[in-house]
C-alpha cells in the first residue's frame, strides 16, 4: 500500500487527542468526585432530602449506597483506550472492519456520553464531555475521509 494518507495521519492524531482528553477527564472526576456525587444525590428523589438536611456526609454513609463513580470511570477509559488503539493499528494498516470498530465504538460512547449530560453533571463534565463527542465527530469525519477510504480500499497487487 501507498503511503498513508493525511486524512488517516489526521484522525489517529485527534483520536489520540480525544484519548488525552477523557484521561483528563477521569482525572478531574477522581479531584471532584464529591461535586459528582452531590449531583447524582441531587437527582435522586431517595437522597435528595437527606442531602438537603443532613448534607453529603449522611448520603454517603446512608443506606442508599451512591454509585462508585472513579473506578468505573477508570475500567471503562483503559479498557476503550486499549482498544481503540488496537483497532487504530489495525486501520492505519488499511483494515476496513477496524474502521467500522473504531466507528461504532465512538458511536456508542457519545451516545452514553449524551445520556451523561441528560443527568445534568457539573458544568465542568459537561464542557469534557462536549469536547470528547466533538473530537469523536472530527476524528470520524477524517477516518471516512475519501482519501482513507482510497488507501484503505486500494489493491496491494497494483503497486
Amino acid at each position: 500500500m501507498d503511503e498513508r494518507p493525511r486524512s488517516l495521519i489526521l484522525s489517529l492524531r485527534v483520536l489520540t487527542a480525544l484519548i488525552a482528553v477523557a484521561g483528563v477527564t477521569v482525572i478531574l472526576m477522581m479531584l471532584r468526585t464529591d461535586d459528582l456525587l452531590r449531583s447524582w444525590a441531587e437527582g435522586n428523589p431517595d437522597v435528595r432530602e437527606l442531602l438537603e438536611t443532613q448534607g453529603l456526609d449522611a448520603v454517603l454513609e446512608g443506606t442508599v449506597r451512591p454509585p462508585q463513580i472513579v473506578p468505573v470511570a477508570i475500567v471503562m477509559w483503559v479498557v476503550m483506550t486499549a482498544l481503540l488503539w488496537l483497532l487504530a493499528i489495525f486501520v492505519s494498516n488499511g483494515f476496513e472492519w477496524a474502521r467500522v470498530g473504531i466507528t461504532l465504538l465512538l458511536g456508542f460512547t457519545a451516545i452514553a456520553a449524551v445520556g451523561s449530560i441528560m443527568i445534568q453533571p457539573p458544568a465542568l463534565f459537561i464542557g469534557c464531555t462536549v469536547v470528547c463527542i466533538a473530537l469523536g465527530v472530527l476524528c470520524l469525519v477524517f477516518l471516512w475521509h475519501p482519501a482513507t477510504t482510497r488507501y484503505i480500499h486500494a489493491d496491494p497487487e497494483a503497486v
